[in-house]
């Protein structure tokens, strides 16, 4: 039997990424507005609790740090990790064609020009982190990087948690202004003592009509195990989805698997095709990447 390995090792960074703590943290191509999406999901929460602590019950005030909580992990999660990056070739070698060249439904897998490798089934090339990403679903500019097959459930985790949440803290702001108004008989004084409630109302209110349509579209399609880039170029109108298992189990497959293993990694250790082994700590690195040939 016979080898042909087709190994992968980084030694310069060429997607837009940002890495800090020793690539812990991996950064999108769009690190500001991450950030001001974490200050627009802290900053109102932050200023209804200290408007409304000493006026609503206290397992009001737990509930919704709660769900501010779930909401701002999967935000974190989302947007600092590694949403499936492929290697890119860097060696000036052709890859290897992998034995299963042809998709699912019978089409080739596609080359990227830009990575020089043969991307994997439901991949594409991020524009704008100039990235391939595995199962790749779209590029979110609020959570500042790319939403892949390793970071879509954190990503649906921030986008229902925060949906709930602003529903919560609408509920509890409208019932302060009713009770305002209820006490004063007087609506003047409901907005001049409920200024802050009426901001946080409003607020909450357009954040929910913002996100309550995107989590309606993303549960479709869960439902029916589609990504954003397939539902938007129709890839499977006119043919099956071969990937569409009924929903109970596509939903199951998407949300509660395991976080796929990360392609990049700080050390890397790869055999070479001479059979020696080698390492390097320099810079981002990426795991073996390996294409295997096997033949009698």
């Amino acid at each position: 039997m016979r080898n042909n390995y087709y190994t992968l090792q980084d030694q310069e960074w060429h997607g837009i990424n940002t890495f800090c703590c020793g690539g812990f943290i991996i950064l999108g191509s769009n690190p500001f507005w991450f950030l001001i999406t974490n200050i627009l999901l802290i900053g109102p929460f932050v200023l209804f609790v200290v408007a409304t602590w000493h006026e609503i019950h206290i397992g009001l005030t737990i509930g919704a740090a709660i769900m501010y909580a779930v909401a701002q992990y999967g935000l974190l999660r989302a947007g600092m990790m590694d949403p499936g990056i492929i290697p890119r070739n860097t060696t000036g070698r052709v890859p290897v064609v992998p034995i299963d060249d042809y998709d699912v439904d019978g089409t080739p897998l596609i080359f990227c020009e830009t990575c020089k490798i043969f991307r994997p089934r439901r991949a594409k090339h991020c524009r704008y982190c100039d990235n391939c990403v595995e199962r790749f679903d779209h590029h979110c500019p609020w959570v500042g990087t790319c939403i892949g097959a390793r970071n879509y459930k954190y990503f649906i985790l921030f986008l229902f948690s925060i949906t709930i949440l602003s529903v919560y803290l609408l509920a509890i702001n409208i019932y302060l202004l009713v009770r305002t108004y209820i006490e004063t008989n007087d609506s003047y004084q409901m907005f001049s003592r409920r200024k802050i409630c009426m901001a946080i109302a409003g607020y909450t209110f357009l954040v929910f009509l913002a996100v309550a349509n995107l989590a309606t579209y993303h549960l479709q399609l869960i439902f029916s195990n589609q990504t954003t880039n397939e539902q938007m170029k129709e890839t499977w109108v006119s043919r099956r989805n071969p990937y569409d298992k009924g929903w109970q189990k596509n939903a199951c497959a998407i949300l509660c698997q395991e976080t796929p293993e990360s392609h990049l990694r700080n050390r890397t250790s790869y055999h070479q095709d001479d059979g020696f082994e080698s390492s390097d700590n320099s810079g981002p690195q990426t795991k073996m990447y390996q294409a295997v040939d096997d033949r009698r």
